[in-house]
């Protein structure tokens, strides 16, 4: 147990943080077993347990590193991603948040010409290879974990452009609110949401019935739901009422 409690502290002290199923993979143990371990680590101020995983105690900012999320569902961020692409038009202007899906997004998106809005500096560089795609950087405090721009110089960039497709991401979905893990992340994507004609809200399967730390909005703010799996019936039933597209 020892070895393997160790063998967590130092998979934290790489990644920064990681989920149970995870960890579970990394020590080939059951969750079960992970969970009892994270509890007792965190009981003795070893790390931070968080809702699905932990972090290093060395860190207070408990949202996930970009690079930690990247890892975390690709195929299903793939499939999504591969689905989002074909809704979007030339001319457009497109604003993607700071989320691995998002990126993946980016990464898919043909050659041509529109306008892209990201606080991303991953979204942005992945984009530099399509010349007939105009990136706007929104500017701001960079945060070296999420590879991105926050804070007031950010939102007012976006308080002055004209959005037509908002492309936002969560850590979850439930009782019919988007939530999300940080005030960090929440303020850009709540000024995203006030000042786009369309939003489009992309979650994995992991993120049904999953509350956070923060409540952003309700789910009825969306234009269009894209999944990677058939949603709870009560997630269903609620598009259906909202008139919100779901794409799975």
């Amino acid at each position: 147990m020892q070895q393997r409690q160790d063998k967590i502290i130092a998979y934290l002290a790489q990644f920064d943080e990681a989920s149970v199923q995870e960890l579970a993979e990394h020590c080939s143990v059951s969750i079960e077993t992970i969970r009892r371990d994270l509890n007792r680590l965190d009981k003795n101020g070893l790390l931070h347990r968080t809702h699905g995983g932990a972090v290093s105690h060395k860190k207070r900012d408990i949202g996930r590193s970009f690079s930690t999320r990247l890892r975390a569902n690709s195929y299903a961020k793939r499939h999504i991603a591969e689905n989002v692409v074909s809704y979007l038009q030339p001319e457009s202007v497109i604003a993607l948040d700071a989320s691995s899906t998002s990126w993946n997004v980016a990464q898919r998106i043909p050659n041509i010409p529109c306008t892209i809005v990201s606080s991303s500096m991953r979204i942005i560089r992945s984009l530099s290879h399509k010349p007939h795609i105009r990136t706007v950087a929104t500017g701001g405090i960079y945060s070296e974990k999420y590879d991105a721009f926050y804070g007031p110089l950010s939102e007012q960039l976006l308080s002055r452009l004209k959005i037509d497709i908002a492309i936002i991401s969560c850590t979850g979905i439930a009782d019919n609110v988007i939530w999300e893990s940080n005030e960090i992340n929440i303020s850009f994507k709540r000024k995203l949401l006030a000042n786009s004609k369309a939003v489009f809200l992309l979650v994995d399967h992991s993120k049904f019935d999953r509350k956070d730390l923060i409540q952003m909005e309700m789910l009825s703010c969306v234009n269009k739901l894209f999944v990677d799996q058939i949603p709870p019936k009560i997630v269903q039933n609620y598009c259906l009422e909202n008139q919100i597209q779901l794409i799975i």
